[in-house]
């Protein structure tokens, strides 16, 4: 699994975040049949933590 970002300062003081990455594998293909997902999970951490850590 890869994962890259791409962090960019917009005008009006917003930020974009891109993601991306390749679930290419058998590790990947094994989280991707979990239920809860752990990498949608996990994912959705990350954003909250981004919007926290931004409104401090």
């Amino acid at each position: 699994m890869l994962h890259a970002w791409l962090v960019e300062d917009l005008p009006g003081g917003r930020v974009r975040v891109l993601t991306q990455e390749s679930q290419i594998g058998r590790p990947a293909a094994a989280l991707a049949e979990e239920r809860p997902n752990p990498t949608l999970n996990g994912h959705q951490a990350w954003l909250d933590g981004l919007l926290r850590a931004a409104s401090e």
